[in-house]
């Protein structure tokens, strides 16, 4: 496979309005960088100064074809202008100030054939003709088919009944693949697909009375023949005081999973990042009485 950045010079003839055409390829895709660098990406380049081998075709056409205009051979690729749409070149560009930051904003440079040279700034929710969403763009998508969600909260004292001052906590996550993962999900379109996989690292639980404690492992269910002993990977020694004074008469636990996501465009395309999400349970804490004769 022949990967290069396509770059052609454009000369205008001054006084006239044509524009010479030294040069046609065919940019298979627009190719971003982990730097946000786009350059356009030719698989398989047509015989570049050699007309329209797609014959009588006004657009572009597909890889191994050159680009056309009314009948006359016209770069597929202009370095600055953009990819050659059939009338037009487009190029992709920043959002404006101000502007919305979904889709895509490009610059349509026109009337460059016989005609007057304009530029027109467009946006449009979907990549125009000729320009493949970015490999961090279809990571976001394959992201957002996962359906994350924050811990599915355990604790022990069940959040139904009351638990009592110095006796140990048990704190667990419901595991499934949206609470703990691994989730793996894959967004393509033609010629470019991102497959991302998302794991869990660890969930710091927030007890509600200034202390936390972080478990790197989803904890384990309490079971009532475990008595009054420590959870062996995941709890706290207990609350010291009791959650009279607390809002509603009870401490709020705040568990958060951070995730770790890393996805695989292919051709040496990779990236990681990291999310998360918090999940909320209460819970009621007494003061241990003690009875005297």
């Amino acid at each position: 496979m022949l990967i290069r950045r396509a770059v052609v010079a454009l000369v205008v003839a001054v006084g006239t309005g044509a524009l010479l055409a030294p040069g046609v390829a065919h940019a298979d895709y627009e190719h971003c960088d982990a730097l946000g660098n786009c350059y356009w990406v030719v698989e398989n380049p047509g015989s570049e100064g050699g007309g329209n081998s797609g014959g009588s075709n006004n657009g572009g056409g597909g890889a191994g074809q050159g680009c056309s205009y009314e009948g006359q051979a016209v770069p597929c690729v202009v370095d600055g202008l953009g990819v050659w749409d059939g009338s037009c070149y487009v190029r992709r560009t920043s959002p404006p100030s101000g502007e919305r930051t979904d889709g895509y904003w490009t610059i349509r440079t026109c009337g460059l054939y016989g005609g007057i040279p304009s530029e027109a700034l467009e946006w449009s929710p979907d990549p125009p003709s000729g320009i493949l969403p970015s490999y961090q763009e279809l990571a976001q998508r394959a992201i957002a088919q996962m359906n994350l969600d924050g811990p599915n909260i355990g604790i022990a004292p069940h959040t139904a009944g009351t638990g009592l001052v110095g006796l140990p906590i048990w704190l667990w996550n419901r595991v499934s693949p949206s609470t703990w993962g691994p989730v793996t999900r894959t967004a393509a379109v033609p010629g470019r697909s991102v497959t991302a996989t998302a794991q869990a690292q660890k969930i710091v639980w927030n007890m509600g009375d200034g202390n936390s404690v972080t478990c790197t492992k989803p904890g384990t269910p309490y079971q009532p023949s475990y008595g009054n002993k420590r959870s062996p990977d995941c709890g706290t020694d207990g609350y010291r005081h009791s959650s009279s004074t607390q809002a509603g008469g009870r401490y709020t636990v705040t568990a958060t999973t951070s995730w770790l996501i890393t996805w695989n465009g292919g051709g040496g395309n990779t990236g990681s990042q990291s999310i998360e999400l918090s999940s909320t349970a209460t819970i009621d804490i007494d003061e241990l009485q003690v009875i005297t004769s």
